[in-house]
């Protein structure tokens, strides 16, 4: 790892990934103590890959979230029980079945966005101008780093 000096406020590369790890850590802490708390954290980031990639089999859903094929079984079987997701005919593959996404599970889905949202929007109120206007130009940077 390189110890170049970050252009601003004298910071090492180490320290500056250090203090971006905690701090969006304790943001993202922050965002998941607001919305449904029926759902865990892993739950909602299945749902919402579930909504995004569509009817999915379950493997290629483990393979996207990052996680093995029996924990993401575990938390399908779930979501299942409270009727989020469901089980469908892969029309491709008789022996598999595809996930897809329920109205309820929508639902809550864009309730749990909602509620982080406002959260935010709240937060985002007792900005400055100047501390806003900086968040906007940070907002590019930190999208091209969750994309590398």
């Amino acid at each position: 790892m390189t110890r170049q000096v970050a252009e601003t406020e004298g910071l090492t590369d180490v320290e500056l990934a250090a203090r971006l790890r905690m701090t969006l850590g304790r943001l993202s802490r922050r965002l998941r103590q607001h919305g449904p708390q029926t759902l865990t954290s892993s739950q909602a980031s299945t749902l919402a890959s579930v909504e995004t990639l569509g009817p999915v089999r379950l493997g290629d859903l483990a393979a996207a979230e990052g996680v093995s094929a029996p924990t993401q079984s575990r938390l399908v079987a779930s979501l299942e029980a409270q009727a989020l997701l469901r089980r469908t005919p892969d029309v491709d593959d008789r022996r598999a079945t595809l996930l897809e996404i329920t109205p309820e599970g929508r639902r809550q889905l864009e309730q749990l966005r909602t509620e982080r949202s406002a959260f935010l929007v709240e937060r985002l109120g007792t900005l400055s101008p100047a501390q806003r206007a900086a968040l906007v130009s940070a907002l590019d940077v930190l999208e091209d780093l969750a994309e590398t």
